[in-house]
């Protein structure tokens, strides 16, 4: 195992995380979530056909986007609980996300990283991390069951508050997708360039509020990116239905 190769992988991974500290040139561009969400949502307002959406917003920190878009555009507001599944010792760097909504339950591997992760941990601490993990996804999922709508022959808008490498996002395209959705949207404030190629052939349709050139980390586009804790999703899911 070439441990200079998969260290490098770890140092990308934490300048492309949600926390890490690479400030980008758009460095604070909205004051918070609800700021972001508001533009996001005036943007799907004014370039989607009419129609009805579901929205679900990636527990926790893409409901305050979720909320703001479901509002502007008339459409039912619901949630779904995704965890990345980080590399023992450094969360930071994943390797496969999953997710869960009712009863139905999505994975995605990232395949280079998970076969670094297998050689230099282990299959044994990998699973230990996955179940760890599972257990806490089956625990978020439980606690918002009330905020799943029916998505079958539904036009889903998935919002997250920003898309680094995409891990979750996947996870969940994964798991809507077995729920029959008419269609799928993704919709974010700031998706990293080399992500939103990725993604882009996986939805019917990406829409995201800044022409990147160049990424850091998600939090260095907002003032103020504290963590969205489940008091505040819960009023946001109140105030919504």
């Amino acid at each position: 195992m070439n441990r200079l190769n998969f260290w490098l992988l770890l140092f990308i991974s934490l300048t492309l995380g949600k926390t890490g500290t690479m400030v980008s040139e758009n460095s604070s561009k909205f004051d918070d979530r609800s700021h972001a969400g508001a533009a996001l949502g005036m943007k799907l307002a004014t370039t989607l056909p009419a129609g009805e959406y579901t929205v679900l917003g990636l527990l926790r920190g893409g409901v305050p986007i979720a909320y703001e878009v479901a509002q502007a555009l008339g459409a039912r507001l619901g949630v779904l609980a995704v965890r990345k599944l980080g590399v023992p010792n450094n969360p930071e760097l994943a390797f496969g996300a999953i997710a869960q909504y009712s009863a139905i339950s999505g994975r995605y591997l990232n395949a280079e990283v998970h076969r670094r992760a297998l050689q230099y941990f282990g299959p044994e601490e990998l699973a230990s991390v996955e179940n760890g993990t599972h257990a806490d996804l089956l625990a978020l999922a439980h606690a918002f069951r009330a905020y799943a709508p029916d998505l079958a022959g539904q036009s889903v808008i998935l919002c997250d508050d920003g898309i680094a490498t995409g891990a979750t996002m996947k996870a969940s395209l994964e798991l809507v997708a077995q729920l029959h959705p008419q269609s799928i949207i993704i919709a974010s404030p700031v998706i990293a360039p080399e992500t939103l190629t990725e993604l882009a052939p996986l939805a019917d349709g990406l829409v995201e509020l800044l022409k990147l050139h160049r990424f850091g980390a998600v939090g260095a586009f907002y003032k103020d990116f504290s963590q969205v804790d489940q008091d505040n999703v819960l009023k946001l899911l109140g105030a919504g239905s």
